[in-house]
């Protein structure tokens, strides 16, 4: 069952490759009142205290695959659904230490049905977050 909150309070956590903290990871919500193709995910911008992140270099997992935001941008056959996370990557070498974090975030969506003028809509939350 997803948190009634975009951002999600589980699935905060380091990410290890090779014997590396190579940076962290959060779960999102669809913030829109139904899924949305990949192909229309423009990215999230990511800031966590002073420490900010453009909405290009995030990685997003969905439906278990993982992608960078230009590649979601290409995609044919993704959707993030109503009902799934989205788990975000952010590269911070050393991740972040242990504690309440204040993370906020500016998820950039592109609809079909609005003109091209009035787009991204950007869907902005924050949240405290503990990392143990």
């Amino acid at each position: 069952m997803l948190d009634r909150d975009i951002i999600q309070n589980r699935g905060v956590r380091n990410v290890d490759a090779d014997g590396e903290t190579i940076g962290f990871q959060f779960q999102l919500r669809m913030p829109n009142y139904r899924g949305l193709w990949g192909s229309l995910i423009e990215g999230v911008e990511v800031r966590v205290g002073d420490l900010f992140w453009a909405r290009d270099i995030p990685r997003w997992t969905l439906q278990g695959r993982d992608f960078t935001c230009a590649e979601l941008g290409a995609s044919t056959d993704v959707r993030w659904q109503l009902d799934e996370p989205a788990t975000i990557t952010v590269p911070h070498p050393g991740g972040l230490p242990a504690g309440v974090h204040h993370l906020e975030v500016g998820i950039a969506l592109r609809a079909p049905y609005i003109p091209a003028e009035f787009q991204p809509s950007v869907f902005h939350a924050e949240r405290k977050v503990t990392l143990l």
